[in-house]
């Protein structure tokens, strides 16, 4: 499992400088390299990958030290990589019609000016007490520099990401843990991952005013309010619309203030999802649940990208969250389509059903009327998973249409109707239904 942990540098003036410089020739050193091949690439030549590094690797190796060098020369070898196999898979036409753009690797620049940061290789610090000791560096010798924070991981540490942040005028060390053995949670150290309690699966289908709808096999069910993000978002669209007009007014268009709105936007974001998260992992974890199947909303910033869910909901940040918190408690997570699951009737199947105003299904041949994203949440629950390596998908077993449908197993989904939708409904179900999953 891996993981990374952030902690604040305290820098005096002696450090300070030595950690500009570095972080200055490090930025430098990607923005120089990633133009030369970006020029071969424009020029159609083809990129020369290891012409290209042995010359920047000799020209600052002797300034940032031959490990740092060697680091950040590979991340760009690989974002290059990277770019090459996005252009590949449009030709072979497995792009979305609406991805027109793949871009190369971008530069290392903010409104004009390098951005600072490194890469420190794991054999080139170490952690003393409250100490961080960077070694090895070339011709800036060695950095000593205090942290604040609690380092809340114990297993195998990876490389060292130390960056400046401009907004908030402080340095930030990102320690990567490759396997993670432990994790404090409260006062205490407890092993990762858990083992799960159970062998139950359940459907979550994501939104955004229900952050999740959770139906798991035994017919319990869940639904997350994701309606604070609306607020969050919303609060904070205002505010910087004022503060923008009033920069126009003097010709300026962005200010550390608005940096520093942003990042405190995205931080209550973020903190809401991760607590709402782990309180639903912690009870799928507890009711015996082991792998949950999870709608993916697949390419709808392409298709449908609108205020509500790019700025709002941040799916993408959601999705990589119940996953990884997920794999603390040992559950596994296996992502589907949801394309149409909130609108087929898990009764009667398609050509039954239709969905009504405020989030609502209705069943048109028993006239009753469902949550809508529990509907979807039981659909993703039944549907078949198919093998899809580019996003780590994993298969279950089944054939493509191999799905179980309660209804012909001998029992019906216990899906609240909307006057008992607060989502914690015991369900049994015949001793002759079996699930096999």
């Amino acid at each position: 499992m891996k993981r990374v942990c952030v902690v604040e540098l305290i820098v005096d003036e002696e450090a300070e400088k030595k950690l500009r410089r570095l972080c200055d020739l490090s930025s430098k050193l990607w923005n120089e390299v990633n133009y030369a091949r970006l020029r071969m690439f424009l020029e159609k030549k083809g990129i020369d990958f290891k012409a290209t590094y042995k010359e920047f690797y000799e020209k600052y190796k002797p300034l940032i030290g031959s490990a740092t060098t060697q680091t950040i020369l590979l991340k760009n070898s690989k974002a290059w990589k990277s770019f090459f196999r996005l252009l590949e898979l449009r030709r072979e036409g497995r792009l979305p019609p609406s991805m027109k753009k793949v871009s190369p690797p971008g530069f290392s620049k903010r409104n004009g000016s390098r951005t600072l940061w490194t890469i420190i290789r794991k054999d080139r610090y170490k952690m003393d007490g409250d100490r961080i000791i960077l070694q090895g560096l070339g011709a800036i010798g060695w950095i000593e520099v205090k942290y604040r924070g609690i380092i809340h991981l114990r297993g195998e540490r990876g490389e060292l990401m130390i960056r400046y942040d401009t907004d908030r005028g402080k340095w930030y060390a990102n320690i990567a843990f490759s396997k993670v053995s432990e994790k404090m949670v409260g006062d205490e150290w407890r092993r990762v991952p858990l083992r799960p309690k159970g062998n139950l699966t359940a459907g979550v289908d994501v939104g955004i005013n229900n952050l999740m709808a959770i139906y798991v096999e035994n017919g319990l069910t869940r639904l997350i309010n994701g309606r604070p993000l609306k607020a969050i978002a919303f609060y904070w669209k205002e505010r910087i619309s004022k503060y923008q007009s009033m920069l126009n007014k003097y010709g300026l268009k962005t200010s550390k203030r608005l940096g520093r709105m942003y990042t405190k936007w995205r931080r209550q974001v973020k903190h809401y999802i991760d607590t709402k998260v782990r309180e639903a992992i912690e009870w799928l974890h507890n009711i015996g649940v082991s792998r949950i199947k999870v709608g993916y909303p697949r390419y709808i910033a392409q298709r449908n990208g609108n205020f509500d869910n790019v700025h709002v909901w941040t799916y993408g940040y959601l999705l990589r969250r119940i996953g990884e918190v997920a794999e603390e408690y040992g559950i596994k997570v296996i992502y589907v389509d949801e394309a149409g699951t909130s609108s087929r009737c898990p009764w009667h199947g398609d050509g039954c059903g239709v969905r009504i105003h405020r989030g609502l299904f209705k069943c048109t041949t028993m006239s009753k009327v469902f949550n809508a994203d529990l509907i979807a949440a039981h659909n993703i629950l039944l549907a078949p998973v198919t093998p899809e390596p580019r996003r780590g998908v994993g298969g279950n077993g089944r054939r493509p249409g191999q799905g179980l449908n309660l209804q012909k197993e001998g029992c019906s989904p216990n899906l609240p109707t909307p006057n008992g939708e607060e989502a914690n409904v015991p369900f049994q179900p015949p001793p002759s239904h079996q699930t096999n999953y």
